[in-house]
């Protein structure tokens, strides 16, 4: 049945597309946070690829934040669990939560040189259609970790990669399951570095697809010729 046009601001749209207040939210959730007087950007937004889990933060079922972005300011920041989000302050209470954190929580401090020098290996992953922690968050802390002491050791010692389709540790439409503290043991006691981890995603209990996952800023690019459901078919190169 075809669907039928409705009238919008004098044009026709159709019922399966979205409206303007609807286009502008997408456009926030995939904008950076900024600070409200300063206009500085504290956080990046979600990425495209990742609107199939928008429904755990988002839509017209959702009455509540998600408990991952209220519990640090009821059970750490302001120690009431019965603290109402509606009085949150973004520019007053991120910088609260930030001062009575110290470092207990947030795992942000990009200086890996002392890690590094003790022989320290680290592989971190992380997924593109995340609808909870957005990506661009560990790409933004490799990046940060290039440009702090001990950035010559970083190709030997730091690996991230980040998996197309998957959502917050697992799950969603790409694939998720792979191996990478085995990939991670071979590095430590064989001195292999993970050049790739083969991912795979299972369906109906059978593995329908593998793809590789490539260290950052490497991506999987198809070879042109097989099944591009099939890892074999795939290689890592720079961007």
């Amino acid at each position: 049945m075809p669907l039928r046009p409705e009238r919008l601001g004098g044009q026709e749209r159709r019922r399966d597309c979205l409206t303007p207040p609807q286009v502008e939210a997408a456009r926030k959730i995939y904008s950076a946070s900024l600070n409200p007087r300063t206009r500085q950007p504290l956080y990046p937004g979600l990425v495209p690829g990742g609107e199939l889990g928008w429904a755990t933060g988002v839509g017209p079922v959702v009455k509540e934040p998600m408990t991952l972005a209220t519990g640090i300011f009821k059970y750490a920041t302001f120690r009431n669990e019965n603290w109402d989000w509606r009085t949150f302050d973004f520019d007053r209470d991120s910088a609260l939560a930030d001062t009575i954190d110290a470092g207990t929580t947030n795992a942000i401090d990009a200086n890996l040189k002392p890690f590094f020098d003790r022989g320290g290996k680290l592989i971190q992953y992380h997924g593109w259609a995340d609808p909870g922690i957005t990506p661009l968050n560990s790409i933004n802390y490799y990046k940060s970790a290039a440009e702090r002491p001990g950035a010559a050791m970083l190709g030997d010692s730091y690996r991230l990669f980040m998996a197309p389709g998957m959502a917050h540790c697992g799950g969603g439409e790409g694939p998720d399951s792979f191996d990478a503290i085995g990939a991670l043991e071979r590095w430590v006691e064989n001195k292999q570095p993970p050049d790739r981890l083969v991912a795979s995603r299972r369906r109906n209990g059978k593995v329908d697809r593998t793809r590789p996952l490539c260290p950052f800023p490497q991506v999987a690019v198809y070879r042109g010729a097989g099944s591009t459901d099939d890892a074999a078919n795939f290689t890592c190169r720079a961007q």
